[in-house]
């Protein structure tokens, strides 16, 4: 038995090779043409950090899931294109997240505002959502995220130009999700 798990040893480590070496099918960013992300109420004053990191913001101006908003999808994936029989595979994603001051939904004058929405794929829309929150921990909570501290302007940036580069690396998504 011993002699077989010599043998097997060179097959694992080959198998754990080809497994690291295989391509890995990138994560998707918003077209930056059509969602350049968005920060705050079209016609507010700018939100202060105490207001965002409040428990249950992101509630307050979460918009509800209705016949508005169900207007407002449709336009969005109108927007980027996407034909109806593929919806079922997205997840309108705010880019800049609530959590974070982003826009969360709204008109410019008699026009859906779209900036800060997207079709975010829904295989990674977990890992975006643990990004989210490590950005979140690294602005509002006083030890940070690992020791990363930044600023709402720092973490609302880096979110918009690229979620998957952001100064909080890709923390693994939580399993209950």
């Amino acid at each position: 038995m011993h002699r077989d798990r010599a043998r097997s040893l060179p097959a694992l480590l080959a198998t754990v090779f080809l497994v690291a070496a295989a391509p890995v099918a990138p994560l998707e960013l918003p077209n930056h043409h059509l969602t350049p992300g968005a920060v705050g109420s079209i016609d507010g004053p700018a939100l202060r950090v105490s207001e965002i990191c409040a428990r249950g913001y992101s509630r307050t101006v979460r918009h509800r899931y209705d016949a508005e908003w169900r207007r407002y999808r449709t336009a969005m994936f109108r927007e980027y294109g996407i034909p109806h029989e593929l919806w079922s595979h997205f997840t309108v994603d705010h880019l800049v997240p609530i959590e974070l001051g982003g826009r969360p939904f709204g008109f410019i004058g008699k026009a859906w505002d779209l900036r800060n929405v997207w079709p975010e794929p829904k295989v990674q829309a977990k890992q975006k959502d643990a990004v989210e929150r490590a950005l979140h921990a690294a602005v509002c909570f006083r030890h940070g995220y690992r020791g990363v501290h930044l600023t709402l302007e720092q973490a609302d940036t880096a979110i918009a130009r690229d979620w998957t580069r952001t100064p909080v690396g890709l923390p693994v998504p939580r399993g209950d999700e």
